[in-house]
């Protein structure tokens, strides 16, 4: 990568997040017990070094809560405890409802959202390197429908508005900001129904929501004095081998009228009953497909502009056996996700929000699951972070600098190997 860690944060700069999240959290009552307020500062204090280790998860959802917090500031505890530096989290309409924040009054914008509730504050002042947000917008603009001039101009300032805030408030903080959407082909196609072919005119108002989203942070960062913060718009889309055979989807109809920074694959089409060698060959076909798309594009931090925004395996409490296959097919996108140079690879998710439809069982795709239990899957990336973070540390120590991307990957195949 041509920027592959983040410069350190100051020790005046870490004093300064801790102070505010010690006085966030301890002015309002309804954040979490004082055992819970004191875990998540005690973790500030827990070192890691300012890379991108490349693997993540998701505080996106979740239908269970473990302690009195609010489920934001608890998932984001937990994936930072856990050892990441990667944190995914939802700024949609719906996000409050899932987290168990009471807005008095409803947002009207996603900086409203933001700054108004300090829920999401507190998660993004912890020490995370790495930030992604769904965002999608909380005005009452439907783009599906149509975009009109005075539509673009709401849609545009919520976004500008939204990252010039983002990009003073985290000023020298080290951070990257990751803004983009949740699964494109869906929001095109009514109940996921992959054999719908989206009409043009949905694709051609997707095409400029994207180009409005991408102008305004593109803007937003050229007008700041901010510095040592990063920010980038992504598209993702989950539907790319439609685009691949040549029909209409977010990659093949989308994407090309867009000059975005990143694109994100969810990615189950092409993970799901398939041996390593064919979701190794698979995902190289794809991700080479969604770079043939991109306009180029200067500046940019990553030497590969796609990565992997969901991946993960269903497990079936009744036959224990699918634990060990959800283990082993995880760890083997983890090393798909090295050996394509790919910049992050996040997992779905920290707590489970899938369920049968019918028997209401869980489909066990946490890392926490609804007892409180670390699953497998769980101590598998904590023992990731722990070891890689050593290494570096080491490095570091012994070079008086940290290792070059290849070394990094390099590396971590091997950490994979033996856990």
């Amino acid at each position: 990568m041509k920027r592959n860690y983040l410069i350190n944060n100051s020790t005046q700069l870490l004093a300064t997040v801790m102070l505010a999240v010690t006085m966030v959290l301890f002015s309002c009552k309804k954040i979490g017990t004082e055992e819970e307020k004191k875990v998540i500062l005690k973790d500030l204090f827990v070192e890691r070094e300012p890379y991108n280790f490349i693997l993540g998860t998701h505080a996106i959802s979740g239908s269970y809560k473990l302690t009195n917090s609010n489920g934001l500031i608890e998932q984001a505890q937990k994936v930072r405890e856990m050892g990441s530096n990667i944190l995914k989290i939802s700024l949609g309409k719906n996000s409050p409802e899932t987290y168990g924040i009471r807005e008095t009054i409803a947002s009207k914008t996603t900086l409203d959202l933001f700054a108004n509730n300090a829920a999401y504050k507190i998660a993004c002042d912890l020490d995370f390197k790495y930030i992604f947000f769904w965002v999608h917008t909380l005005t009452n603009v439907d783009w599906k429908s149509t975009i009109t001039r005075a539509n673009e101009k709401i849609l545009y300032d919520e976004m500008y508005n939204f990252a010039t805030y983002i990009l003073n408030r985290y000023n020298n903080s080290g951070k990257t900001f990751l803004i983009g959407n949740w699964e494109g082909d869906w929001l095109l196609i009514p109940n996921y129904d992959r054999n719908v072919t989206p009409s043009p005119a949905v694709l051609n108002n997707m095409a400029k929501w994207f180009q409005i989203r991408q102008k305004a942070i593109d803007d937003a960062k050229a007008a700041s004095t901010s510095q040592n913060v990063y920010m980038y718009h992504y598209i993702e889309a989950n539907l790319v081998e439609k685009g691949m055979n040549g029909q209409p989807c977010v990659a093949q109809s989308v994407i090309p009228q867009v000059n975005v920074d990143l694109i994100s694959y969810s990615s189950y089409e092409a993970i799901k009953d398939k041996s390593y060698a064919r979701k190794k060959t698979d995902l190289t076909a794809i991700f080479n497909y969604l770079e043939s798309k991109l306009q180029p594009k200067s500046a940019l931090p990553f030497s590969r502009r796609v990565f992997i925004g969901e991946y993960g395996y269903q497990a079936d409490a009744s036959r224990p056996a699918t634990f060990q296959q959800q283990f082993d097919e995880s760890k083997e996108i983890m090393k798909i996700s090295f050996e394509l140079n790919i910049p992050f690879a996040l997992h779905w998710q920290m707590y489970n929000n899938e369920y049968d439809d019918v028997t209401k069982a869980s489909k066990q795709m946490s890392l926490i699951n609804e007892q409180g239990e670390k699953t497998r899957l769980y101590h598998l990336h904590q023992s990731f972070y722990q070891q890689m973070n050593n290494y570096l540390k080491e490095e570091k120590q012994k070079n008086n600098a940290y290792p070059t991307s290849e070394q990094f990957r390099t590396k971590a195949i091997e950490v994979l190997a033996s856990l």
